[in-house]
């Protein structure tokens, strides 16, 4: 069964055989989330976000191929997508939550 159909029937903490949910964080957004990324190597990252799980995947800023710290508004779902990256480079992203 997909996470997702889980996930929507689940409005408490549970507990079955084979697996513990627990609901966690705040329905009042943060004012600000930290970004790091760490490139080593030649590689290109670009920050997507959406405001649900079923809209599309939008790109957030510019790309980026340096390390560097970014600061943007609050998005619910965030991923980093990496393209170009050369043999031995390694590309590690990181976010916090109003920091």
């Amino acid at each position: 069964m997909a996470a997702d159909v889980l996930l929507d029937g689940v409005k408490t903490d549970t507990v079955g055989r084979e697996v513990s949910i627990r609901m966690i964080g705040s329905q009042i957004p943060p004012v600000s989330m930290s970004i790091q990324i760490a490139i080593t190597g030649a590689a290109t990252v670009a920050i997507q976000g959406r405001l649900h799980r079923n809209a599309p995947w939008a790109q957030i800023g510019e790309t980026h191929d340096t390390s560097c710290l970014l600061y943007i508004s609050p998005i619910p779902m965030l991923r980093a997508v990496s393209t170009g990256t050369d043999a031995g480079a390694s590309v590690s992203v990181w976010a916090a939550w109003g920091i």
